[in-house]
């Protein structure tokens, strides 16, 4: 919401539905309606993300469009947010484009909690979020003895997990420091981390025993 030279954030979903007006489709906020409940006024500037769409006599949700992202009109003022949604929304894309190897599935859902409380700049829940991811990799990489072959490279490796996974842990579930700058450096490694052992996987470059010549 924009008012009086400031921008308050209010990150509620709602329901709408289109009513035509001669040449005018207008936007009516079904109930509940998040304006109304938190007591904020209606003659300020919204600015709204549309993800969505029911058709009429269904009950299936459709995606304004697979895998297209489209920017509608609005004041300036909402430029950085616009950004941050678009941002946010590209991300989530790219995992969505990715095939993922199954034992990773509950990664991604994590990661995209992280991305979300990132863009929301909800520091502590980013890094919980990449803790999480930390921990399904380092269960799924210790029975690892090599990878590409190699020993040193795997136990490089884990040491590589377990130290971001400790790091992570500071301002995230425990308490401590979780600044915007070392936040996403977690996440930025956090992700990478994730593409890197995913390609791993699907390649089939580790191995649980020693590699024989």
């Amino acid at each position: 919401m924009y008012k009086d030279g400031m921008i308050i954030k209010i990150n509620k979903d709602f329901k709408f539905k289109f009513i035509r007006s001669e040449n005018t489709m207008i936007g009516e906020i079904l109930e509940p309606n998040p304006i109304e409940a938190l007591g904020l006024p209606t003659d300020s500037y919204y600015l709204v993300s549309i993800c969505k769409f029911e058709k009429e006599g269904e009950k299936l949700l459709y995606p304004i469009a697979d895998n297209i992202l489209l920017k509608g009109s609005a004041p300036p003022y909402f430029d950085e947010e616009i950004k941050r949604i678009l941002r946010e929304e590209e991300a989530n894309l790219i995992l969505e484009g990715t095939v993922f190897h199954p034992h990773l599935e509950r990664c991604i859902s994590y990661l995209k909690e992280a991305l979300t409380s990132f863009n929301q700049e909800i520091y502590p829940n980013t890094k919980t979020s990449c803790r999480k991811v930390l921990e399904e990799i380092k269960g799924i990489t210790s029975k690892w003895k090599t990878v590409d072959c190699s020993e040193s490279l795997c136990e490089k490796l884990k040491a590589v997990i377990n130290s971001l996974y400790s790091f992570a842990s500071i301002g995230g579930p425990h308490k401590g420091v979780a600044t915007k700058e070392e936040t996403e450096f977690i996440l930025k490694t956090t992700a990478s981390l994730l593409f890197y052992v995913n390609s791993l996987l699907k390649n089939q470059r580790v191995s649980e025993s020693p590699c024989t010549n």
